[in-house]
């Protein structure tokens, strides 16, 4: 096949289904993005045994011979403590004395240096080193002591009851530690609470599951959902508690990103060329790039959230007549799933779940209206009789029965449920919710009654179907979308709950909780802790920027910064720059937000655009992920931006193909936007990967690539 009738076949209109030549291509995109986003991740070795010691534990090291001392670094586990160094002058009288003599240095251990190397500047010569913990606790992975660049040869003199672990694997020492070895930015919270959860988990399964005989270590990050964390620490588990283990889960769901992207963009085009040019745009994207490659959660909400809108997306693009009931029904129970999960990762999701919401009941009411139309319109002896399944809403009158009833008990009692102001009495929403979850959603008798009414509504369902399946007198097909809501309480609310409760089972373990409703009650404690964390946090940062700025990437995120150095050919040291941060490709970034602007004027001028349920869908999903953070009052970053932009990206590849129909001679448009973007990406690389560059190099991406935006470049 030549490449121009190939290039022909690459545009025909071949349907929402993936076909033979659409794997092809996302395969051979997903092979050379994994290549650049694998490559350098991380290093996968580093010291694992562990070494803890309380106040008063003194540790000699022996370095075989007397020798001059220059350095000595750490690689720390999780403690805060102070760790005093001295030599042999500290034996007076044949005893170590750590009270009567100054230590040569104090190497103070915090839990923001974990899993860093950790440099301490020691001028001695001495054959023997004295390691006196003097507050604190202190876990150590590794040590190692070096006179100048040169890792001398140390063993543990006394006590051996553990302390070798510090010295026992010297052969994965850093000497040129870099992010590629160290934690940066948020990983000190994400990936560590990942080591904590995995940590419980073999320390509940030694215990023999009992709950009340584990004491490990409390999970530090708690002001999000554990989803995300479970996902890091499989990564964590496969490779060890490596710089690569902890990045691994999120950098390969930045892989399944591009995939779930591009068969979102073949639903809504059907056409091969869009879906790959969708895909290959976000692959082109820095902020894609930097996010995915560093342990935290937003990777994975961003992930579910693309499923969300592709499942409702399916949900609505065809008629509810034409469509079989039960394919219906599976795309909404995934879309569910999906939701359940992305909530599950992280809050956020709920601002997508409103969206998801704006196009279901928009989907309904415009169903609902059709389908009644038709029927007026029928004349009334050949109208279809309408069978009403009462018992399939049982579950959802007894939830609002059940809440309304506790609100109404309580009305009149206003110190509960409401305050007096100079203005008059002011309604409390906060304490009914606090009331009526306390009192009702934390007891497990309500839990029970509503499983049995749910399973009693899903067989009322099927019974129903098939006892009216031959009778051609019969209005299924409004029945059945009068069902969805019932259904869409199993799928939106009793799923997602369920997911929740159950991957925050850490919570559990760590305060023994054994009984249903102690586990419910700890659950909604933290859920009450998180809120308030996130509505009272009260902070400034250098990177913190609003949510209009965020499309032109005015400022971006500074997640890590190092200063390598090389000997050039005449012996001269040259000092690098090696940067990570969390921003946009201004090719992609800056095409989008101008496309947006100009897809929403193409809404209002062109009748097609309005009837396009694709463009709803990712119209929707623009403002489900950008317009709350309108209302958030504390300080915001560019990264929440993350799952806004493919939808901005989509919603101007639309605006393209709208375009191309009208003007066919426009068609090669999009190819030169992704070549630009490409261009663009490679250009960016230092600033996003880590890549040492020159000063000079540096300053060009901060001040020229991005003329409109703020690429943060530490050492410019």
């Amino acid at each position: 096949m030549d490449f121009k009738t190939f290039r022909k076949e690459l545009g025909l209109e071949n349907g929402r289904r993936m076909t033979k030549r659409d794997y092809l291509l996302l395969l051979l995109l997903l092979a050379v993005y994994s290549l650049f986003a694998f490559l350098n991740l991380g290093s996968l070795v580093s010291p694992q045994t562990v070494w803890n010691a309380e106040p008063g534990t003194t540790v000699i090291v022996d370095l075989g011979d007397e020798t001059d001392v220059t350095e000595m670094r750490f690689y720390g586990s999780i403690a805060e403590g102070d760790l005093e160094i001295y030599d042999e002058s500290a034996f007076i009288d044949g005893y170590f004395r750590p009270g009567e003599t100054e230590p040569l240095a104090v190497f103070s251990q915090d839990n923001g240096d974990m899993y860093k190397w950790k440099e301490l500047s020691i001028t001695t010569v001495t054959q023997y080193l004295i390691l006196y913990v003097d507050s604190g606790s202190i876990s150590m992975n590794e040590i190692a002591i070096l006179d100048g660049n040169t890792l001398l040869p140390a063993s543990v003199y006394e006590p051996k009851d553990g302390a070798e672990k510090m010295l026992d694997e010297q052969n994965k020492v850093a000497l040129d530690h870099t992010y590629l070895n160290d934690m940066y930015f948020d990983e000190i919270y994400h990936a560590r609470t990942a080591y904590e959860i995995a940590q419980n988990d073999d320390l509940y399964l030694r215990e023999g599951a009992d709950v009340a005989a584990v004491e490990g270590y409390s999970i530090y990050e708690w002001t999000h959902p554990t989803l995300g964390k479970l996902l890091i620490a499989l990564g964590i588990r496969i490779f060890g508690m490596t710089p690569f283990g902890w990045r691994f889960m999120g950098t390969l769901f930045g892989v399944f990103i591009l995939a779930v992207l591009y068969v979102f963009a073949k639903r809504i085009f059907k056409r091969t060329d869009y879906a790959f040019i969708t895909a290959a745009l976000f692959a082109c994207d820095g902020m894609h790039f930097a996010q995915t490659r560093i342990a935290t959660i937003d990777t994975y909400a961003l992930f579910f959230t693309l499923l969300m809108f592709l499942f409702m997306g399916d949900y609505i693009a065809e008629d509810f007549e034409q469509r079989p009931y039960w394919k219906k029904l599976v795309s909404l129970g995934l879309c569910g799933l999906s939701f359940g999960l992305g909530v599950s990762s992280k809050w956020t999701c709920l601002y997508s779940g409103a969206g998801l919401a704006v196009l279901y009941f928009g989907d309904l009411i415009y169903n609902l209206v059709r389908m009644i139309r038709a029927r007026v319109r029928t004349e009334k002896t050949a109208r279809k009789k309408l069978p009403v399944n009462v018992v399939a809403y049982a579950p959802v009158l007894f939830v609002f029965a059940v809440i309304a009833m506790h609100i109404a008990g309580k009305w009149c009692d206003w110190n509960t449920y409401g305050q007096t102001t100079a203005n008059g009495w002011k309604w409390d929403a906060n304490a009914i919710g606090v009331d009526t979850i306390e009192k009702v959603l934390l007891k497990p008798w309500f839990y029970g009654t509503l499983l049995i009414l749910s399973g009693a509504a899903i067989a009322s369902a099927v019974l129903f179907r098939l006892a009216f399946r031959n009778r051609s007198d019969v209005d299924l097909s409004l029945n059945n979308l009068l069902m969805t809501p019932v259904w869409c309480c199993l799928f939106f609310i009793a799923i997602p709950l369920a997911l929740y409760v159950c991957t925050n089972y850490c919570y559990y373990i760590t305060d023994h909780c054994v009984t249903l409703q102690s586990k419910l009650e700890k659950l909604w404690k933290e859920q009450v802790s998180m809120y308030r964390y996130h509505a009272d946090l009260d902070a400034t940062h250098m990177c913190q920027s609003m949510w209009y700025q965020w499309p032109l990437m005015q400022k971006s995120v500074w997640f890590y910064s190092g200063y390598p150095t090389y000997v050039d050919a005449y012996g001269n040291e040259v000092r690098l720059l090696s940067n990570i941060s969390s921003t946009g490709n201004p090719a992609v970034w800056y095409v989008s937000a101008f496309g947006a602007v100009f897809a929403a004027v193409e809404w209002f001028r062109n009748p097609a655009c309005r009837k396009d349920r694709a463009f709803a869908v990712v119209v929707v999903g623009i403002l489900a992920g950008l317009l709350p953070w309108a209302l958030v009052t504390r300080c915001v970053f560019l990264y929440h931006y993350f799952s806004t932009i493919p939808f901005m990206m989509l919603l101007t590849v639309l605006l393209f193909y709208y375009v191309e129909q009208k003007y066919p001679r426009t068609a090669r448009l999009k190819w030169a936007w992704l070549i630009a973007s490409a261009i663009v990406f490679l250009l960016m690389l230092p600033a996003i990967s880590g890549i040492p560059t020159t000063y000079g190099y540096a300053k060009f991406i901060e001040n020229v690539l991005a003329p409109f935006g703020k690429v943060y470049y530490v050492g410019v």
